[in-house]
């Protein structure tokens, strides 16, 4: 069995294999991640305070250190003591204002909490009248965020209790965008929640705009929102694909927009002239929503070293990656003793690193050098393509919850490519590939084949509709020896 304790791994690596999520280095966020520019403290208000207090409730059920607050986008006497509480708990100012420190360690701290239950990839069940819990809470607070842009929608309070206000403005919504009316969270209904939710938090849409829609022909001196829309959505692609470059979400159509512009209709097979009319403007978008739909797109690369040593009474973020990393080791080396996550560096953490010194032939010092780094992110590299022996046991084929590409790598890439090779054996013209858990470009080849015959879209990425194909497919000639095999 080597689908197992997949959650933890993404957190465990998400900066050693650098889980890139839509909008990452623009915003560096998915959901209104970027630093607004704003310092909010108690009498603030609006969408901004909104994004604080969510982040806050939602770390609330996870950490009962935390107060549980309402998300009503006034910052009042509860949300004061419950971002002082956070600031305490992450080594920050305790002074209940929240500056650019305070909102970028809430968002990572959330995303971090996003990883563990799954990120807001679809939760695989739907949610309806009676539902509780986690999931809830974001589809509320994506209803929030939805009814802030678009007059038609109302509001909704984030408790995580689907009832009947949560199904009024669920059909509310369903009804604005065009879906079946029912009430009820299905996969249509949450990617076209979190899709307009990402928009609004974004500012990639006009009040009452919807997601994708044609305004104008853009190209090189265009700028306002339709341009950063754009970009925004070339961006999400260069995650995806590699011939994409990057661009700055920025609202003004440079040549550098222009040079990602005649890469995606190049890619697309479009006439390559750099202009958005509305063929291409479509193309864009229905590839970067379809593609984002699954979740981030996981990609591994090395971090780069400390710039200084790290030793016993440090603190901080490098801290923190070291912390993951020993953590991610651990899994696999039982010499390590377990650490506890976080920015400082303790005395498990220096026991940590000892035994890992000993263990590599390192001087065995509880210190961290640059050198000492890059053996242990070599080791984990090559480790993060196989699933820990520490780890439990979980049903085989679970959906991981984020999409692969060439340059993906761990256990979910070698389970298609053991899908894919199960399918060459009883289908001629299949090629095999080499199950390496890294998602090279033969095996990017050998996918988009059976994406073509099964009448998918060759994106030459596997997003969930391609898992479930794949898994559906392939089962069937998958043997009681090869699963076997998979531990």
């Amino acid at each position: 069995m080597y689908f197992v304790q997949l959650t933890y791994i993404y957190v465990s690596v998400k900066n050693l294999a650098q889980l890139t999520s839509e909008g990452e280095d623009f915003s560096g966020s998915e959901s209104a991640g970027a630093w607004p520019g704003v310092v909010l403290r108690r009498g603030s208000s609006g969408r901004d305070v909104e994004q604080v207090q969510f982040w806050l409730s939602s770390l609330a059920q996870f950490d009962s250190s935390l107060p549980t607050i309402s998300v009503d986008g006034s910052f009042g006497a509860a949300t004061e003591n419950a971002v002082k509480a956070f600031q305490r708990e992450y080594n920050l100012t305790a002074d209940g204002v929240v500056g650019q420190a305070t909102w970028e360690a809430l968002y990572a701290a959330w995303v971090s909490a996003q990883s563990d239950v799954g990120g807001t990839a679809y939760p695989g069940t739907a949610l309806r009248s009676g539902s509780k819990g986690n999931e809830v809470r974001l589809v509320q607070f994506w209803l929030r965020m939805a009814a802030d842009n678009y007059s038609a929608l109302s509001s909704v309070t984030v408790d995580g209790s689907y009832g009947s206000a949560t199904v009024n403005a669920v059909t509310a919504f369903q009804q604005y965008f065009g879906l079946t009316a029912d009430g009820i969270v299905g996969r249509t209904t949450w990617n076209k929640l979190r899709e307009v939710a990402l928009a609004v938090a974004n500012g990639i849409v006009d009040p009452d705009v919807a997601p994708g829609q044609f305004t104008t022909t853009l190209r090189e001196g265009s700028s306002g929102t339709a341009v950063r829309a754009l970009q925004y959505y070339l961006r999400l692609l260069s995650a995806y694909y590699s011939d994409i470059p990057s661009v700055k979400v920025d609202d003004i159509f440079g040549a550098a927009t222009r040079t990602a512009v005649i890469a995606w209709q190049n890619h697309a097979g479009l006439t390559a002239d750099g202009v958005v009319g509305p063929v291409t403007w479509k193309s864009i978008y229905t590839a970067a929503t379809q593609s984002s739909a699954s979740g981030p797109v996981a990609t591994l690369a090395a971090l780069p070293a400390p710039t200084v040593t790290l030793a016993p009474g440090d603190s901080g973020e490098e801290v923190l990656l070291l912390s993951r990393l020993m953590a991610f080791l651990g899994q696999w080396l039982p010499d390590l003793p377990p650490v506890t996550v976080g920015p400082t560096y303790d005395t498990a953490l220096e026991n940590s690193v000892k035994a890992a010194q000993r263990l590599f032939g390192l001087p065995i010092t509880g210190k961290v050098s640059p050198s000492d780094w890059n053996t242990f992110t070599a080791a984990a590299s090559a480790l993060y393509t196989v699933t820990p022996a520490a780890a439990a046991p979980q049903p085989e084929g679970v959906w991981p919850g984020y999409a692969l590409t060439q340059g993906s790598a761990g256990p979910a890439v070698l389970q298609v490519q053991r899908w894919l090779n199960a399918l060459g054996t009883v289908y001629c013209g299949s090629d095999f590939v080499a199950e390496t858990g890294t998602l090279d470009a033969a095996t990017t080849q050998v996918l988009e084949q059976y994406q073509i015959a099964a009448g998918l879209t060759p994106l030459g990425l596997v997003d969930d509709a391609t898992w479930e194909s794949l898994r559906n497919a392939a089962e069937p000639f998958i043997t009681d020896t090869e699963v076997g095999d998979n531990g």
